[in-house]
């Protein structure tokens, strides 16, 4: 790894570490115990990482995150990914160490793991909750460019701000397109987001038109968001498409901003493409995700790849991924 890829991240963490008051960038040194390592500072891992300490009070418990701004607990922003969860404050006084930090070697048979700062720690027990990530879709033209030009805006703030910024652009009678992939890994955050989108159109460009492109078959979404509609009296145009009707997305052209399905092509002003979910990318390196993309798991969350690691929250191949789930995971794999 070079060094000035590893400045650069080291400076990130410090600055990360100023903003949020957190602190655990050692200087690299010996194999050092921790009898428990979270991995993942989300809803899941910051919920685990304070329970068990209140289940064991005399375990040390050694929480890791890459993103400071993934701890403690920030205004909803529309577009946003919710999360909630115990805050910085909350783990400092329950005795959590939470180290700003990324996990890039897993030694299995060791019960080891090396950090990118360079502190290496070895551990009793591992808890994996990292959370989910897009994954790559075999989909012509949707390319870097095109998921930059139409954000997800799905857990990432600045594609929020960027999506938001489109969304104020848009023409009195501008076209806006929701995608929704074949797997939604959070059902009822992707009405939500739907709701959120005819909400704001209806309320500033009430001339606007909303399509939402749902590619999974046979979900309620349609019926749930169309009554929705009707009981908040939103009066905007909106279509609801999904896999069954037209909303698979065989290709794309963000410069035209085109959208081909089997149902014909759209052009669409403003694009909110969510993309294809798996498990994070740390789960992924680790080898705990089978074909799905996602942590398969035994009915107690233990990885069925590696049973060294419990998987919490939403990686897990089995998880309903709403919040409340993630907390019920971390609470079930403190008390086990």
């Amino acid at each position: 790894m070079q060094t000035p890829t590893r400045r650069r991240f080291l400076e990130c963490l410090l600055a990360g570490a100023a903003a949020t008051g957190a602190c655990g960038l050692l200087a690299p040194a010996a194999w050092a115990r921790s009898p428990a390592i979270i991995v993942g500072g989300g809803p899941a891992g910051a919920g685990a990482a304070l329970a068990l300490r209140q289940a064991q009070p005399d375990t040390p418990v050694l929480m890791i995150e890459r993103d400071p701004t993934r701890l403690g607990r920030s205004p909803a922003l529309a577009f946003d990914q919710p999360a909630a969860g115990p805050d910085l404050d909350m783990l400092r006084r329950a005795g959590v160490e939470v180290v700003l930090d990324d996990v890039v070697d897993l030694d299995w048979k060791a019960a080891r793991i090396e950090l990118f700062s360079g502190r290496r720690l070895a551990f009793d027990r591992l808890f994996m909750a990292p959370g989910s990530a897009a994954l790559d879709e075999a989909i012509p033209g949707l390319d870097p460019r095109t998921r930059h030009l139409w954000p997800a805006a799905w857990g990432n703030l600045r594609e929020a701000r960027r999506l938001r910024a489109q969304l104020a652009s848009l023409p009195g009678t501008g076209h806006v397109v929701l995608r929704l992939p074949a797997t939604i890994s959070h059902p009822e955050a992707a009405l939500g987001r739907a709701l959120d989108l005819a909400a704001l159109l209806s309320r500033t460009r009430p001339d606007s038109r909303l399509t939402v492109l749902e590619g999974s078959r046979g979900t309620d979404l349609a019926a749930r968001f169309q009554s929705e509609l009707a009981r908040q009296r939103l009066h905007l145009g909106t279509e609801w498409l999904d896999g069954a009707n037209g909303g698979t997305v065989l290709r794309v052209d963000a410069a035209r901003g085109e959208i081909e399905t089997d149902a014909g092509r759209l052009r669409a002003d403003v694009v909110n493409f969510v993309g294809h979910q798996g498990a994070g990318p740390i789960a992924r390196t680790a080898g705990l995700t089978d074909d799905s993309g996602w942590c398969p798991t035994d009915p107690r969350g233990r990885s069925t790849r590696h049973p060294e690691a419990v998987i919490l929250g939403d990686a897990r191949k089995a998880a309903r991924r709403t919040i409340a789930d993630a907390l019920l995971s971390a609470r079930a794999a403190a008390s086990a």
